[in-house]
């Protein structure tokens, strides 16, 4: 007589009643309440995509960035120096490295010949500007023909709100330090504005011929000058070579230096501090 091998019962369920009051709560909210878990779901998906969006569009800014540095900066290392020139022997040192084109920045008071005047972002280029990309004015017209000295008068490119500001028109002519300036055209755009920084005022581009004509330039003035090298094929390795041998040559020249890679650092900044807060 073969015996039958008998089959183990199968667990019984566990009445609702001998859980534990936790999962008795959970179940039933489960019944009545997944209408609501779905709303949850759909709040941390919005939450994910904002915060990559966020993410995105700070890596494309700081992309951007790095890639229009040298444009941004006027060229591929910048040294600055404030409230002085560089000294001849400082000058001679960047110049054995890449060639170096100079730009002078400061605030000055622009009079108007009916005496009304306006505070400008006073900006002094050499012949080489713009180095990097290109000006554009109305009437165009290269930047280095319409700021030279004409019969013993230096021309003006000014931003039209000066214009506007105080009821000028291109021909007119302004003050500087007393020494007339005339306006022979408006500028429309700049390639390294951004560089800049935040203006207190509309823009006047002249010469460094002309700044020094007027005299603006002295002890106690607020200036600053700029010293753009260029080396538009050099890699990282390469401008790290060339910024160790001006430090080396140079160590108490008080330089403030930028290059390309990170032409804004207050941007920079700027987007980081962007990223976070809307994170």
């Amino acid at each position: 007589m073969h015996g039958t091998l008998s089959q183990p019962d199968s667990p019984k369920p566990v009445p609702p009643s001998r859980l534990p009051l936790t999962l008795r709560l959970a179940l039933r909210e489960l019944r009545g309440g997944l209408a609501g878990f779905r709303v949850f779901i759909a709040c941390i998906a919005l939450g994910v995509a904002a915060i990559s969006g966020v993410t995105s569009i700070a890596a494309s800014l700081s992309g951007g960035l790095g890639r229009e540095g040298r444009r941004i900066l006027g060229g591929d290392i910048t040294y600055s120096l404030i409230n002085r020139e560089a000294t001849p022997a400082e000058r001679a040192v960047l110049d054995g490295q890449a060639p170096v084109s100079e730009v002078a920045s400061l605030r000055a008071m622009a009079v108007a010949g009916d005496g009304s005047a306006a505070l400008v972002e006073l900006k002094a280029v050499d012949r080489s500007y713009p180095a990097v990309g290109a000006a554009e004015t109305d009437p165009p017209a290269p930047v280095q023909t319409l700021i030279a000295e004409r019969n013993g008068l230096y021309g003006a490119v000014a931003d039209p709100a000066l214009l506007t500001r105080l009821g000028l028109k291109v021909g007119d002519r302004v003050t500087l330090g007393g020494f007339p300036i005339e306006i022979r055209a408006a500028l429309v755009s700049e390639p390294d504005r951004i560089g800049s920084g935040i203006g207190f005022g509309p823009r006047l581009l002249v010469s460094l011929s002309a700044l020094r004509a007027t005299g603006l330039v002295q002890p106690g003035s607020l200036n600053r000058f700029t010293y753009r090298l260029q080396l538009p094929q050099a890699d990282d390795a390469r401008l790290s070579a060339v910024n160790a041998a001006v430090q080396k040559a140079l160590p108490e020249a008080g330089f403030e230096m930028r290059s390309r890679d990170n032409a804004d650092p207050r941007f920079a900044k700027g987007i980081e501090r962007f990223t976070q807060f809307l994170t």
